[in-house]
C-alpha cells in the first residue's frame, strides 16, 4: 500500500484533512453509520489512503476524538491563569469551540449519551489535565476558606449537557420552533445563560451546598465543613 507517511509534513496535513471530515461524518452520523467511503470521497481521495494512516474505522474514530478533546484543552490552557473570573472564560472558551465545531459538538454528546460508548485509548491526560486546570479555576475563585462541595467534572457536565444539547439539536429545533440556535443572537443569550449558571454555581458552592440540595442537606454540609475549618473546636 502506497502513501504519504503520517510523520512526513504532507502526511501530516493529509491526516489532518481526514480528521477534519471525519469528525463531520461521526458527528451527522454516529459511529455506527458512518462509512470510511464517505470520508475519503469528501476528502477527495480513495478509501486506501485513509487507511494507510488509519488501519480501521475504530482507530479513525478514537484519533477523531482525541482530536476533539486536545482542541478544547488547548482553548482553555491558552486562558490567563491569573485572569479573573477565569471559569467565566473557560465557559467562553467552550462555547466558542462548540460553536466554530458543531460537528464535533456532536460527536462529544454522541459518546457521552450512548449506553455503551466507544472506548477511547490515549485520551485519559489531556481529560485529566483539562479536569484539574477547571478544577484550579473553581478553587481560585472561590477561595483556600470554602470546603470543595463541587468537583471540575460536575462543572463540565453541568455546562457541556447544556451546550451540547443547544447546538446539537439544531436542525430539530430549527424546524420545529423556528429558533436557531447557532445564530449570533442566540449564540449571546446562550453565552449569558452560562455565565449566569457558573456563578450560581459557585454562589451555591460558597454556601456549601449543591444548587439542587433541599434546605437539610444544605444544613448538614454547612455543619461538615464549619468542623472542617475549625478543627479546634472541642468535641461534644
Amino acid at each position: 500500500m502506497t502513501g504519504e507517511c503520517s510523520s512526513t509534513p504532507q502526511g501530516q496535513e493529509r491526516r489532518r484533512e481526514i480528521l477534519v471530515q471525519a469528525i463531520d461524518v461521526f458527528g451527522e452520523a454516529g459511529f455506527g453509520g458512518a462509512r470510511i467511503d464517505e470520508v475519503a470521497r469528501r476528502v477527495g481521495i480513495r478509501r486506501p489512503s485513509i487507511l494507510y494512516h488509519f488501519p480501521d474505522k475504530q482507530a479513525l474514530y478514537e484519533a477523531a476524538v482525541s482530536n476533539i478533546v486536545d482542541d478544547i484543552l488547548a482553548r482553555v490552557l491558552e486562558i490567563d491563569p491569573e485572569l479573573p473570573g477565569r471559569l467565566e472564560a473557560i465557559a467562553n472558551a467552550w462555547i466558542d469551540f462548540i460553536i466554530a465545531r458543531p460537528n464535533a459538538a456532536r460527536v462529544l454528546l454522541r459518546q457521552m449519551i450512548d449506553a455503551n460508548p466507544i472506548t477511547i485509548q490515549g485520551i485519559a491526560k489531556p481529560v485529566e489535565t483539562l479536569l484539574a486546570s477547571i478544577q484550579l479555576a473553581m478553587d481560585d475563585q472561590l477561595g483556600a476558606e470554602v470546603g470543595e462541595t463541587i468537583d471540575a467534572t460536575e462543572f463540565i457536565l453541568i455546562l457541556s449537557s447544556t451546550s451540547l444539547v443547544w447546538v446539537s439539536s439544531r436542525s430539530a429545533v430549527e424546524g420545529a420552533f423556528g429558533l436557531d440556535t447557532l445564530s449570533p443572537q442566540s449564540v449571546q443569550r446562550h453565552r449569558r445563560t452560562l455565565h449566569a449558571l457558573t456563578r450560581q454555581l459557585l454562589s451555591a458552592t460558597s454556601d456549601g451546598a449543591v444548587p439542587w440540595a433541599s434546605e437539610a442537606e444544605r444544613a448538614l454540609t454547612k455543619r461538615k465543613r464549619t468542623k472542617h475549618t475549625n478543627p479546634r473546636e472541642p468535641k461534644r
